[in-house]
């Protein structure tokens, strides 16, 4: 019995060196620490110098910010350059009230946007909200709800059209950097929650864009919707007061005067949605471009072997 004490505690001492070992082991190799630090690739493998393209409307521009800290782009080139020690060449090609199409000509015509996105290791992309803004400015009397439908759906084919367009000219001269592409929001969800009309074309367009985006390869969706509309009322409970106290109601129905007061405002003073700009009801403010940031980071994080891998 002797003997077998003394196997056993030698089994022991044996089998705990071993397991120490092993630990020991695990967290100095650096394949390991790679693993289960998450999708950071070894420092060794990464670029010393990452550069990002932006092209898009007022969101890309960063309109709202009032810290005048460049919107996201200015965010993420910080957030990448913290997180993945790389040095960030971010290149802003933002324009306040630039439809798809504005955006595609800009790209055509200008030389040197062109060759900052053939540099380019990832590009981000806002696009849409403008042309389904100018479609629903000119279209929305709620009352004909058979004559919006028809215009919002010509509207809607014809935004693909364009968005076909402009992705393929970025492919033109860039056919590998992978593409993040940001859906739009709601601006006005939180004064005219129970007006479905501008929630559900909000939603179609987003289905539309992303069936178009889907064609592409090394493109990826950035869903800020959800977030962005409903802004600090998540659960269910406040946006069914929300939906009670929706400003201007008159069944369920708003006038185009209304409509666009609250959405193009210049001079409001205060915004119910935190996330929003007081300035104009319409474009993120700090917080809601901290968000942004934090969703196109964390989708770029799940790619980084397309745009931070030599």
């Amino acid at each position: 019995m002797k003997n077998v004490k003394g196997f056993s505690k030698i089994t022991g001492v044996v089998l705990l060196v071993v397991l120490v070992t092993l630990a020991v082991l695990t967290y100095w190799h650096p394949g390991a620490r790679t693993t289960l630090s998450g999708p950071h690739p070894n420092a060794v493998n990464r670029r010393k110098v990452v550069r990002v393209v932006a092209l898009g409307d007022s969101l890309t521009q960063g309109v709202g910010d009032q810290q005048k800290k460049g919107g996201y782009t200015g965010r993420l080139k910080t957030m990448i350059h913290r997180r993945d020690k790389v040095k960030v060449v971010m290149h802003n090609y933002g324009k306040s009230g630039d439809r798809s199409d504005q955006i595609e000509k800009r790209l055509v015509n200008s030389p040197a946007m062109q060759q900052q996105v053939k540099k380019s290791q990832a590009i981000v992309m806002t696009v849409g909200g403008n042309d389904l803004l100018q479609t629903l400015t000119k279209n929305v009397t709620i009352s004909q709800q058979s004559k919006l439908n028809t215009q919002l759906d010509n509207a809607e084919d014809t935004y693909q059209q364009k968005l076909q367009r402009l992705l393929n000219t970025v492919r033109q001269y860039n056919p590998k950097a992978p593409i993040f592409l940001y859906s739009i929001y709601n601006p006005v969800y939180v004064y005219f929650a129970n007006i479905d009309q501008v929630t559900n074309a909000v939603d179609d367009w987003n289905v539309a864009t992303k069936k178009t985006a889907s064609s592409y390869h090394n493109l990826y969706w950035v869903d800020i919707n959800r977030a962005l509309s409903v802004g600090q009322f998540k659960s269910a409970t406040q946006q069914a007061k929300l939906k009670r106290n929706s400003q201007d109601i008159n069944n369920g129905k708003i006038s185009t005067q209304t409509f666009q007061a609250t959405i193009l405002a210049s001079d409001a003073s205060d915004e119910l949605n935190h996330y929003l700009s007081p300035a104009d009801h319409f474009h993120p403010n700090a917080k809601g471009y901290r968000l942004m940031t934090r969703y196109v980071f964390k989708e770029m994080q799940a790619h980084q072997q397309q745009w931070l891998l030599k």
